[in-house]
C-alpha cells in the first residue's frame, strides 16, 4: 500500500512539473520576443538619430535689415537684425557673432559676441537683434569731413558661428549694405524783406523767409516764432505754425507786417523816408519735428541779417 502511494506521488509530481514546464515556455517565448522588438527599435531609433547626425544640412544666415535705435547730432544707433533658418530636423545653436561696419573702407566700430548663444529650432528660424553706435565726428574723419552730406553709404560684413552636430562649429559669412541718414537742423534765411508806404503812421514790411530741410526724410515745424529788429528796436515778432517740409525742399515763407511809427521810431523813420539802407535782423526760435521718430531734437534758434531798402 505503501510502495503503490510512493509511485502515486511520483507520478503525480513529475506530471505536475511537466505541466507547468509546458506551461511555462510560450510565457518565456512571448517576453524573448518583446524584448527582442523593444531592443530592435532602439536600435533603429538610434540609427536614425545617427542618420540624422550625419545627414546634417547646412543652415542659413542673413542681415535681414538695419533699422534705427536712436539718432542725434551727434551720433546714430544702428539696430542689426540677423536671421538664422534651420532646415534640419534637430534644434541647433548659434555660437557667436563677429561683424564689422565699414565706411568708406574704414573699419568704424564692431560686433564681436563670441559667447551670444542662439537656439534655433528644427525646420525653423530664430533672429536676433545687435546694436552698434556711430559717431558721426569718426565718421566726418574717416571721410574727410562731412560737408553737408546728408546721409553716407556704410557696409556691414562678418560671419555667425553655429553649432553643428558631428561637423562641429561651422562659419556662415553674412554681408549688407544701406545708407546711414545724417540729420541736420533746418535752415532759415532772409530771401527778401521790403519796406513800403512810409508815412507818419508807420509803415508796413513784407519779410521773406527760405525755410530750407536739408535732410533725405521729411520734417515739420510746429511753430516758428520770429523777432525783426533795426538799429537796436524791434519792428514787429509773430509765429507761424505747422509748416511741413519733405525731403530736400525748401519753402519761401512770406511775412506781412505792420510797424508803427512808436516801434519804428523817429531816427530810423528819418532813415527809411530818405531812402537810406538799413541792416535787419530776424531772431527766432523753431520746434522741429522730424518724420524719423528716434529723432527728438532741442528747439533751435536762428538768427539772420539783411539790408533793407525802401521800395
Amino acid at each position: 500500500m505503501f510502495a503503490f502511494h510512493s509511485r502515486f506521488a511520483f507520478h503525480s509530481r513529475f506530471a505536475f512539473h511537466s505541466r507547468l514546464a509546458f506551461r511555462s515556455r510560450p510565457a518565456i517565448a512571448r517576453q524573448l520576443v518583446t524584448a527582442a522588438l523593444v531592443m530592435s527599435a532602439t536600435v533603429m531609433s538610434g540609427c536614425a538619430s545617427l542618420k540624422q547626425m550625419i545627414d546634417v544640412q547646412k543652415p542659413t544666415a542673413s542681415v535681414a535689415g538695419v533699422s534705427l535705435g536712436d539718432l542725434s547730432l551727434d551720433q546714430a544707433t544702428l539696430l542689426v537684425d540677423v536671421a538664422i533658418a534651420n532646415p534640419n530636423p534637430f534644434t541647433l545653436d548659434a555660437a557667436g557673432f563677429d561683424l564689422d561696419l565699414t565706411i568708406a573702407g574704414q573699419q568704424l566700430a564692431s560686433i564681436a559676441q563670441p559667447d551670444a548663444a542662439v537656439s534655433v529650432p528644427a525646420k525653423g528660424n530664430n533672429s536676433i537683434q545687435l546694436p552698434v553706435t556711430l559717431k558721426f565726428s569718426e565718421i566726418a574723419a574717416a571721410i574727410g569731413g562731412l560737408g553737408s552730406k546728408n546721409s553716407v553709404d556704410y557696409a556691414l560684413d562678418g560671419n555667425i558661428t553655429m553649432n553643428l552636430p558631428v561637423l562641429g562649429d561651422i562659419s556662415l559669412p553674412v554681408s549688407f549694405a544701406d545708407m546711414l541718414p545724417i540729420p541736420q537742423l533746418p535752415k532759415i534765411s532772409f530771401s527778401d524783406v521790403s519796406l513800403s508806404d512810409v508815412s507818419w503812421s508807420g509803415a508796413k514790411l513784407k519779410v521773406d523767409l527760405d525755410v530750407s530741410n536739408p535732410n533725405i526724410f521729411g520734417l515739420d515745424l510746429n511753430t516758428l516764432a520770429y523777432n525783426l529788429e533795426a538799429e537796436g528796436k524791434s519792428l514787429g515778432s509773430g509765429s507761424l505754425e505747422g509748416v511741413k517740409l519733405e525731403k530736400g525742399q525748401t519753402q519761401t515763407l512770406s511775412i506781412p507786417m505792420d510797424v508803427s511809427l512808436t516801434n519804428l521810431g523817429i531816427s530810423l523813420f528819418r532813415m527809411l523816408s530818405g531812402g537810406e539802407a538799413v541792416d535787419i535782423g530776424l531772431s527766432g526760435k523753431a520746434d522741429v519735428a522730424p518724420d524719423i521718430g528716434v529723432w527728438k531734437p532741442e528747439p533751435m534758434t536762428f538768427e539772420a541779417k539783411r539790408t533793407l531798402n525802401q521800395k
